[in-house]
């Protein structure tokens, strides 16, 4: 039974090493290769969750079997997030092709930039009252923002259904 599982988890991961080696002939495809990357990322979750799983099976005791669960049930949570991130792209597909964003003008409440562990750190979202909208893409450097936007009004031109940016800039009257 644990080796099922565990030949389900690499195919799932072989599938999303393809798909994500593929994304990168699509790079000018903006929606498409955002899209290709989500679902990569949601097979990789939801491989580890699988092999997780299997390990429930393979584990003798209680304590084991019970990190397991929690492991597989945050891996396949997470999984999840990527595979609804890639649907909201495809919905925005259309959008995109015809130039039909949503724009606001607000000063950001917050900020969140990926771990410094990988050089130097870049945006991730911009935070906003009423929402939040993911600006990775754009790759921003935390020094450039901070020198340069933090604290200011900024207008942003983001895709509706996914709010990933398509623009960023100071905000001037």
């Amino acid at each position: 039974m644990n080796a099922v599982f565990m030949l389900i988890a690499m195919l799932i991961l072989l599938a999303s090493f393809v798909i994500w080696g593929v994304s990168f002939f699509y790079k000018e495809h903006f929606i498409v290769h955002e899209m290709m990357n989500a679902l990569a990322a949601a097979g990789v979750s939801v491989c580890f969750g699988i092999g997780f799983i299997g390990l429930v099976f393979g584990i003798k005791n209680w304590f084991g079997k019970m990190m397991g669960a929690v492991s597989a049930i945050i891996m396949i949570g997470v999984g999840y997030s990527f595979a609804e991130t890639s649907a909201l792209l495809y919905k925005d597909k259309v959008a995109y092709e015809n130039q039909d964003f949503e724009e606001m003008v607000a000063l950001p409440i917050g900020e969140e930039y990926e771990p410094p562990d990988y050089g130097l750190p870049k945006l991730m979202k911009l935070e906003f009252e009423k929402l939040t909208i993911d600006v990775y893409n754009l790759e921003i450097l935390r020094r450039d923002y901070e020198a340069n936007w933090k604290g200011k009004p900024l207008e942003i031109v983001y895709l509706p259904n996914s709010r990933f940016a398509v623009s960023v800039k100071e905000y001037v009257e």
